[in-house]
């Protein structure tokens, strides 16, 4: 009984983590959206079931440690949690090992690659800068990762199109189209287990003076202000640090984390400190992850991946306002405009009541329902 549950039903990691990946996927059925608690239930079931004593056990070590953080009762839905840091990916991850050997060696033998720039940001030629991007790029070619990645940039295709307009706007690196991809998956609503929020992942402790939050609303679910928050911040990493490896390293760790670990170092680059461990494990696979990302979109059709093109036509501004002082229900709003209420709280996911707040506030609605708004509210001015 033992051999049956154990060996068969995790014998093909690939196909079992890309199935598992697609329940996950779907916000639409109730085994998508509850998948978390579901899977994590019938793992606790199989273990009651079929005990396995340590010598036996077809389980890794870090599987089961892993599986033991998981609280059931504390994990929300699927498509309400950003679930990339959470023990229950972590778990799933395991199952991709023998698709990543593969691609690893698969690019050992092309006598891979020194990437020298991705994104327009240049890369040492050192042993361990390069091996560390191509980790991820390794991973980044599984059946998984490609996937997921594909599904990111598709899903995400709104915000990336905005994103990189802002960057042309303020001449920043191309490179930073993709990093909500490393914070968020390009998920508006996206929340981490420390609390981060958003799109760009903000702190509460790191949203001033950039983005605001009260009882009403949280700056840091409405997508378009976030983006110019989170471009600002980077801009003032940049002016401090004067390396963008470097800046986009104290995103993560903070710009204060980063400046101490400079001045323990002789060498004054992101690479030196990663390598001598002067900053935290995230960060240092933070840039290197995000440079893999940029250079799968750059030149897929070298590592066999073919990512999603943004398509240009697609209005990502395509909305007014309206300023309102009162409260008023998304869901009252939608109704008396025969609209999709889906769509008002889309375009207002700062508003946490999802209603107006009783203060000045600017409403964003779909362009062309400016003065039927002003009209029904008995506004003089929008």
């Amino acid at each position: 009984m033992r051999q049956i549950f154990s060996v068969p039903l995790f014998r093909e990691h690939s196909r079992c983590r890309a199935r598992l990946n697609s329940l996950t996927q779907s916000p639409c059925s109730i085994a998508g959206r509850h998948f978390p608690f579901i899977f994590a239930l019938l793992l606790s079931l199989c273990f009651s079931l079929f005990p396995l004593a340590p010598q036996e056990s077809a389980f890794p070590e870090e599987f089961v440690s892993l599986f033991e953080k998981v609280e059931l009762e504390e994990l929300p839905p699927a498509d309400d949690y950003y679930i990339d840091d959470s023990p229950l990916n972590q778990i799933l991850k395991l199952f991709d090992e023998e698709d990543y050997a593969r691609q690893k060696a698969f690019l050992e033998q092309k006598k891979r690659k020194v990437i020298k720039n991705a994104a327009g940001i240049e890369i040492p030629n050192t042993s361990y800068a390069q091996d560390k991007i191509h980790d991820f790029l390794a991973r980044y070619m599984t059946n998984f990762g490609k996937q997921n990645l594909c599904k990111i940039l598709d899903d995400g295709e709104l915000y990336r199109l905005y994103v990189r307009q802002e960057l042309k706007k303020r001449n920043l690196p191309a490179l930073l189209e993709f990093l909500p991809v490393v914070e968020s998956e390009y998920k508006a609503t996206a929340k981490s287990r420390s609390g981060a929020r958003g799109l760009w992942q903000f702190m509460e402790n790191s949203m001033a003076p950039f983005l605001k939050k009260n009882d009403w609303i949280d700056e840091r679910l409405d997508p378009w202000k976030a983006t110019g928050a989170a471009l600002s911040k980077l801009q003032d990493n940049y002016r401090v640090l004067g390396d963008w490896p470097l800046a986009i390293g104290a995103y993560n760790c903070g710009l204060g984390a980063m400046s101490r670990a400079l001045k323990k170092s002789k060498t004054k680059t992101f690479w030196a400190l990663a390598e001598q461990r002067l900053i935290p494990e995230e960060t240092i696979n933070y840039v290197p992850k995000l440079l893999a990302i940029a250079e799968i979109a750059e030149n897929g059709s070298e590592y066999n991946v073919s990512l999603p093109l943004a398509n240009e036509n697609i209005r990502y501004d395509d909305f007014d306002y309206v300023t309102t002082s009162s409260v008023y229900s998304l869901e009252w709003l939608s109704n008396e405009l025969r609209m999709d209420e889906s769509i008002l709280k889309k375009l207002n996911g700062s508003l946490l009541k999802e209603k107006t707040p009783p203060f000045e506030y600017r409403l964003r609605i779909p362009v062309g329902f400016a003065f039927s708004v002003a009209e029904l509210l008995g506004l003089d001015t929008f």
